[in-house]
Formats: structure tokens, C-alpha cells, sequence
């Protein structure tokens, strides 16, 4: 048996989910997220034709810290996810495209996380 609580608020969460312009403004985010990473000089890890718009993966250099930098975009007001122990041993950080960020939110968290970049080191 399951708690009608939980199955009520997962009912709800989806509601969310059933206008299609829902996943438009989600692939908006992740082709503009993706471009800024591209043009930052950093990798995905997963080229475009076989990545999931949901959530975008950097690969980092050797030189940089997905720790240090995930926790400088904490510490700015960002949360990305990178704390999971395989995102620390890839030394990936992932964005997720999930939410209704405006773009000015998106636009001063690639801002930050460039700088964080170049703080580590790597000039782009």
C-alpha cells in the first residue's frame, strides 16, 4: 500500500508536466545552457544527439575541482549538483534544466561559473 499523501503529491508535481510548452522552454534552457558551456571552452559529456534535455554534464580539466567550484556556485547562490561521488571521481558538475529559471538567474550562473573556471586556472 502506498500513502495517499505521497500519491497526491506526486499527481500534482506532474500536472506540471502535461502542457507541452513545459518541454519547449525546457529544451530552450538546455540549448542555451549548452551553448555558453561550448563557448566557455568546456566539454559536455554527452554530445547533443545523445544527451537528454534535462540536464547538462561539463566534463572539467585536470586542473579544476568540480567540489570546489560546485561549492563556489553554492556559496554565490547556484546549486548544481556535483557532491555525488561519481560526479567527483569524473570531476563532473551537472546543471539541471528542469525549473523556470529566468534567463537573467541562467545568464548570471554561467557568468559565475566562468569565473569560478578562471579562478582555477584556465584561461578562456
Amino acid at each position: 500500500s502506498h500513502s495517499w499523501n505521497l500519491i497526491y503529491a506526486l499527481q500534482e508535481a506532474l500536472k506540471r508536466f502535461e502542457d507541452a510548452k513545459v518541454f519547449e522552454k525546457i529544451n530552450e534552457t538546455y540549448a542555451y545552457i549548452e551553448q555558453a558551456i561550448t563557448n566557455m571552452g568546456l566539454n559536455l559529456v554527452s554530445p547533443k544527439e545523445h544527451a537528454a534535455p534535462i540536464i547538462v554534464t561539463i566534463q572539467l580539466n585536470e586542473n579544476q575541482s568540480s567540489k570546489a567550484i560546485g561549492d563556489e556556485l553554492a556559496l554565490q547562490g547556484y546549486i548544481v549538483h556535483y557532491e555525488s561521488s561519481y560526479l567527483q571521481k569524473n570531476n563532473w558538475i551537472q546543471i539541471a534544466c528542469l525549473n523556470d529559471y529566468k534567463e537573467r538567474d541562467t545568464k548570471r550562473m554561467l557568468n559565475c561559473l566562468q569565473m569560478c573556471v578562471l579562478q582555477s586556472g584556465v584561461y578562456i
